[in-house]
């Protein structure tokens, strides 16, 4: 069985190594597996297409705004969730409750949003904010966090606007764009994964079993990097603002 991937972990970078390393795993065991040839074909033309998209975006001006203003969001957002869970361990009446209110849109929406991508990323927040004011204003006022909300909510349209200025400069260029590309590579990338571990099941073999092996190595790695990097980035920023993650610190 070939470990499940979440791809939305994924920064664009990181995405792209991880699928040049899991294409060349592949692509080293096709002489003696050519049932995965198309697959790998497939997936290969698609990972050449995000990579030139990424090359072409790389030079859009609007890309290094849209990425501060995507750190302006990550921040608002680790301060509201960070807020409500210190309202949370208060024993002040009536605050611990108020505060497990608005944690728990979180939780169902995205507790970790900061590691999603522009787009995903978009549709959390907007989920956790949207829902947090329609059913959660009183509680909101009452541990003190609309502030934090506002900000938060602001920085999530300020980045929205800068998004959509980044795809007006890169349609004129009427070339393929990341947003285009990244979840076709995904899908070719999935396809590939899943008839590998088809194969497996309906005719093992050694070959199979190694490249499944190998595989599954490659996309433990890739993740646990992804999440460490992030981790550490964000414990970074709590050491800044002087507050330690308690499920961390020893």
């Amino acid at each position: 069985m070939i470990a499940s991937v979440n791809y939305s972990l994924f920064p664009g970078g990181e995405l792209l190594t991880f699928a040049r390393r899991v294409l060349a795993a592949a692509d080293e065991k096709k002489l003696q597996l050519p049932s995965i040839v198309p697959y790998l074909n497939n997936a290969s033309a698609k990972c050449d297409a995000f990579q030139s998209a990424q090359e072409r975006e790389s030079k859009n001006p609007v890309t290094k705004l849209q990425a501060a203003k995507d750190g302006v969001r990550n921040d608002a957002f680790i301060a509201f969730r960070t807020h409500g869970e210190s309202a949370s361990a208060r024993r002040k009446e009536g605050w611990s409750a108020a505060a497990e209110s608005l944690l728990s849109v979180i939780r169902k929406h995205g507790w970790s949003a900061q590691l999603l991508g522009y787009k995903a990323k978009t549709g959390v927040l907007n989920n956790i904010v949207s829902e947090i004011r329609a059913k959660y204003p009183a509680e909101v006022a009452f541990i003190g966090a609309g502030e934090l909300l506002d900000e938060l909510e602001a920085a999530e349209l300020d980045f929205e606007a800068t998004a959509k200025q980044f795809v007006d400069v890169a349609a004129a260029t009427n070339e393929p764009t990341v947003m285009e590309t990244r979840p076709e590579l995904i899908v070719a990338l999935r396809a590939m994964l899943q008839f590998i571990g088809l194969q497996q099941i309906a005719a093992s073999s050694d070959d199979l079993t190694a490249l499944i092996n190998t595989l599954n190595e490659l996309i433990v790695s890739s993740l646990s990097t992804v999440r460490a990097t992030d981790t550490r980035a964000e414990n970074n920023k709590k050491k800044d603002a002087g507050t330690t993650d308690p499920t961390t610190a020893g």
